[in-house]
């Protein structure tokens, strides 16, 4: 079933001659049988767009285009130019983001290497160990802890491209509007009933994963405390 893209969600704080970079650059991966490209781009205020080349896309919030760009600039609230060719599009997307807190905690070397072990265990485009490391991830920054866990972790094809993409993003600190959320309260002391529930509704089971991730993080804080 094609994903409903009918919902505008604008880019905001971007100037109307604001230039996205490339910013984790493109993955490849299939999904409903269908191959597809996704590439991540940056702008000011922490803006971070998404544009994929397939309707079978189980990112339903990112913008469609016919092929990847190699350049993109917003000219209108609905405008952009794209390589050079002006193109009006419906689809646009700002992610919220996570601060990176001051540091107050480390990580433990063995809590590193048990979430390392964890790459790409479980099934689905995202598996549920990827999902704990990006709610760790995010969370980690929210919360004030230093680690050694980075991008060579997770793109060494131990997993889908499309998650090891989603946990760079979590790196950098951009996640689904609820799981910002449960970040940002998790790093005032506990995550709202209601923004739990909203985070358990993210796809089969990456919200419960995700949860796990920050709590693992919140436990990191307590034992230093």
């Amino acid at each position: 079933m094609p994903v409903d893209r009918s919902e505008t969600v604008p880019l905001i704080s971007q100037s109307s001659s604001a230039l996205l970079l490339p910013f984790l650059g493109v993955e490849e991966f299939s999904c409903l049988g269908s191959s597809s490209k996704i590439s991540w781009w940056l702008g000011e205020s922490n803006s971070f767009l998404t544009i994929e080349t397939s309707e079978d896309s189980p990112l339903p919030t990112s913008l469609l285009l016919p092929a990847t760009p190699r350049r993109i600039s917003r000219t209108s609230p609905h405008g952009w130019r794209v390589d050079d060719s002006l193109t009006s599009v419906s689809r646009l997307l700002r992610t919220p983001h996570v601060p990176r807190r001051a540091l107050v905690a480390s990580a433990p070397e063995s809590l590193e290497q048990s979430l390392r072990a964890r790459v790409g265990l479980g099934s689905g485009l995202t598996p549920e160990g990827d999902d704990e490391i990006a709610g760790f991830l995010l969370a980690a920054r929210a919360l004030g802890i230093s680690h050694a866990l980075n991008a060579s972790v997770w793109s060494n094809g131990q997993t889908t491209a499309l998650s090891a993409a989603l946990m760079s993003a979590a790196f950098h600190g951009f996640a689904l509007s609820a799981v910002a959320d449960a970040t940002h309260e998790i790093a005032l002391g506990s995550i709202k009933p209601q923004t739990r529930d909203a985070v358990l509704a993210v796809g089969h089971s990456s919200g419960a994963a995700l949860l796990q991730g920050m709590e693992i993080a919140a436990h990191c804080v307590r034992r230093a405390a």
